[in-house]
């Protein structure tokens, strides 16, 4: 007779994985399906992942109450998850916010709702601790130094399969290409021919929920492809700038004393060290992205077969707050990202038994295992965190207009 588990998570990402693991915790039938990272990258035609990463910023500080506390309540797990794992994926190197002033009373009125320890630039020198951090000097600024700093996405969904499967949950590295349900039961078809039935899904399949026919309805998300730059970092600068906090930036367009006037919002990511070997300094972000409308072009986006237009964009603010002496040379890498009208992931039982939580809004990498976690909930015992606003995160309040 054909095994029916109670509970099926699609996509074994970041938020996927980290459900799948609170899942196995107190319910011992669950199943995760996913694929995992391509050997072969550029001659791969099946599902990709925007977490084949090893920088992400990770910090409390946030513009937004939600994604702030999502993100404490999520590093508070990070040495837990690295103990039960056995894989490290935390470098604790704080993490600056820094830009306008609007942006930095932003942060002030978050942190008194969601407290966390910070300097600032009246009792921070910017210049003297980090030399080679270009920033104007009437930037304001929050820099926390504990609980922030980067995260490598690739180690955490690894860590967290890990623990999933150490807690006796199934694991298949294969992608779904149709659900069906008959009788109250769902049966799943992946691209290998295997069958299997749950009485409950989750969907966690980030910017490829609507390519992959899982859904009757799509979503009303916005996939967006996302281009990054890698300096590659001369190697007697490597251990110094390892050392370096990751950053956000958020300039002041109307600056007087500036030449540089249409400066972009980034991030940037200090020296990590890669899988060939190499160190490299990861910046990206701008108000630059291409949409991307079906399942051709999200693989012909990660494949690089699409010319981005943020290339130029991230480039020159990487050599602005950085010397260009530093890099021996410049790499791109591509991933998508996943927007919904709330700003907030949709969480929500869109069908009966059949739940989703997708949108990452390009912040959820760090908050992932928190954001795991209320998914988990949700999905096996309608229970949700009274600390966030429930209404954000419906499929109802994130209908487009």
């Amino acid at each position: 007779m054909q095994k029916i588990y109670s509970y099926a998570i699609i996509g074994a990402g970041l938020t996927g994985s980290a459900a799948a693991k609170y899942l196995s915790e107190k319910h011992k039938d669950a199943i995760l399906i996913g694929p995992g990272e391509p050997v072969d990258k550029s001659n791969h035609n099946g599902i990709y992942g925007s977490h084949y990463d090893e920088g992400r910023i990770t910090r409390i500080s946030d513009s937004n109450y939600g994604w702030s506390y999502l993100a404490k309540k999520s590093i508070e797990n990070y040495n837990q998850i690295q103990n039960d794992s056995g894989i490290n994926f935390y470098k604790e190197v704080g993490t600056l916010s820094i830009g306008t002033e609007e942006y930095y009373n932003e942060l002030i009125k978050t942190s008194r709702k969601v407290p966390f320890s910070y300097s600032d630039h009246n009792d921070f020198q910017l210049n003297k601790n980090f030399k080679y951090l270009n920033f104007s000097d009437i930037s304001k600024f929050v820099f926390e130094t504990g609980n922030a700093g980067h995260i490598s996405p690739r180690n955490l969904v690894s860590a967290q399969k890990q623990i999933f499967m150490n807690n006796n949950g199934k694991y298949v590295d294969d992608y779904v290409i149709s659900i069906t349900k008959s009788n109250k039961v769902f049966k799943i078809k992946t691209n290998q021919n295997l069958e299997i039935y749950s009485s409950k899904i989750l969907i966690c399949a980030g910017g490829f929920t609507n390519f992959t026919n899982l859904l009757q309805n799509e979503l009303p998300t916005k996939v967006r492809g996302r281009t990054i730059v890698l300096g590659e970092v001369k190697s007697k600068y490597i251990d110094e700038l390892k050392s370096y906090p990751s950053f956000i930036h958020k300039p002041n367009q109307n600056l007087k004393e500036t030449e540089n006037t249409n400066r972009e919002y980034t991030y940037c990511l200090p020296a990590i060290t890669y899988p060939n070997g190499k160190s490299y300094i990861k910046i990206g972000g701008s108000s630059h992205f291409t949409h991307i409308n079906n399942y051709q072009e999200a693989i012909d986006w990660f494949k690089g077969k699409i010319n981005s237009i943020e290339i130029e964009a991230v480039t020159n603010e990487l050599n602005i707050i950085y010397d260009p002496k530093l890099f021996a040379s410049y790499h791109t890498d591509n991933c998508v990202t996943t927007a919904t009208k709330t700003i907030y992931p949709i969480i929500d039982e869109i069908e009966d038994n059949l739940f989703v939580s997708v949108g990452g809004n390009g912040s959820a990498a760090k908050s992932s295992d928190y954001i795991g976690y209320i998914s988990a909930n949700f999905f096996a015992d309608g229970k949700w965190d009274n600390n966030l606003d429930r209404n954000l995160f419906t499929l109802k309040a994130n209908q487009l207009n």
